[in-house]
């Protein structure tokens, strides 16, 4: 599959953004940069991992301000890992705003 194969399934336009990410799974927390988002989606990159699985859900907090935060429930989609990071797709459950 091409990556424009996958840009044509896209329901929302994604932007680019940089924002430090946390993903809360019962006592887990994983922490990461948000790389691009949609109204719901979000790419996230972070150090390489295991620990994150097809179908799991996380509690997911994006930092994008000094005060500001956006909290929302997500589905890992994907995970595509190699030794440097590891790249997630999260789709979630509510609708981001883009504002």
């Amino acid at each position: 599959m091409s990556h424009a194969d996958v840009k044509d399934r896209r329901v929302h336009p994604r932007i680019v953004v940089s924002w430090p990410v946390r993903l809360w799974n019962e006592d887990e927390v994983l922490v990461g940069r948000t790389i691009d988002m949609s109204e719901q989606g979000l790419c996230i990159v972070t150090a390489p991992t295991e620990a994150l699985k097809r179908g799991d859900s996380y509690r997911v907090e994006l930092m994008v301000g000094p005060s500001a935060q956006i909290a929302c429930t997500g589905e890992i989609r994907h995970v595509t890992s190699s030794a440097l990071n590891a790249l997630i797709g999260i789709r979630t459950r509510e609708r981001l705003t883009l504002d």
